[in-house]
């Protein structure tokens, strides 16, 4: 198995984009995976500059219906009219963020949903893409781990809707021949928390090790100097990962450098940033 970021907030060549969003191409048994698409269509024009195969994809995972998850979506689907894209039947709730005293759309509305419904395929709370290739939604909601920012509603009618994390999952990939050797798990910003989903993890795949975790963690503020929590919330999470026992954590994009510093000190060399442009293989 490889894992190459295509984009991320940083990039480690200056010829390649970076933005707000991420998107990491996964070479799994003989085939290729996208997980979430960027912000725009950047991702897709990183991934052409790196020479990478995204006009050969055969599926495309989104993580949650956020546009710097889901913006680029167009692109890559551009190139591959045919493949499948996988998401939780939760991402057909229309979503909000608010900043200051406005909204506005969080993620894909309605016509996304109508443009591509012969390839979607909606799942409530599991679903497998191959063989030993899972996604899973967070089944554990422990208040203290879920993240601070409730930035996020739906609507019905005037009344907002506290964002409840119907639409977000996270990827399990057994990367050896056998599944006990381990697994991984990528996700795009761990809203419902890295501990809720490492319980979960634990319930459904009980006694087998975490190789590595990559995604992002959602400790940033309004720019990767500042947090958007707690210090205390990021130790406590950065705990759960040190008791994990994990590996690897490759943490990128909502992490923040502020966040990725307070887990340094927790985790120190099982923890790495990467960024667009880095690849890994397990």
């Amino acid at each position: 198995m490889k894992l190459i970021c295509l984009i991320d907030n940083t990039a480690v060549d200056e010829k390649l984009y970076a933005e707000d969003g991420v998107s990491f191409l996964v070479e799994y048994g003989g085939k290729n995976y996208l997980i979430d698409t960027g912000l725009t269509g950047k991702a897709a024009e990183n991934a052409r500059r790196m020479n990478q195969p995204v006009d050969q994809l055969d599926g495309i995972v989104i993580t949650h219906n956020h546009s710097s998850h889901i913006g680029g979506i167009d692109s890559f689907m551009r190139l591959n009219p045919d493949a499948e894209i996988y998401l939780r039947a939760g991402a057909q709730t229309e979503y909000f963020r608010k900043t200051g005293l406005f909204k506005e759309p969080a993620g894909a509305g309605k016509s996304f949903f109508r443009k591509y419904e012969k390839n979607l395929t909606l799942f409530n709370s599991f679903s497998e893409v191959a063989e030993g290739f899972y996604l899973a939604s967070c089944e554990v909601f422990e208040e203290k781990n879920i993240n601070p920012d409730r930035g996020y509603f739906s609507l019905e009618g005037r009344k907002q809707i506290p964002y409840e994390y119907l639409d977000e999952c996270f990827a399990v990939i057994f990367p050896k021949k056998r599944k006990a050797d381990g697994l991984i798990i990528v996700g795009g910003c761990f809203h419902c928390g890295i501990q809720n989903m490492l319980e979960t993890v634990k319930q459904c795949w009980y006694g087998i090790p975490v190789l590595a975790i990559v995604g992002g963690f959602h400790f940033m503020g309004s720019n990767p100097k500042t947090l958007g929590c707690s210090a205390e919330y990021v130790t406590a999470q950065a705990r759960a990962l040190k008791l994990s026992n994990a590996e690897k954590i490759y943490a990128c994009h909502c992490t923040g450098f502020k966040g990725f510093d307070i887990m340094d000190e927790i985790l120190g060399d099982r923890l790495m940033y990467i960024g667009g442009g880095e690849e890994v293989d397990f």
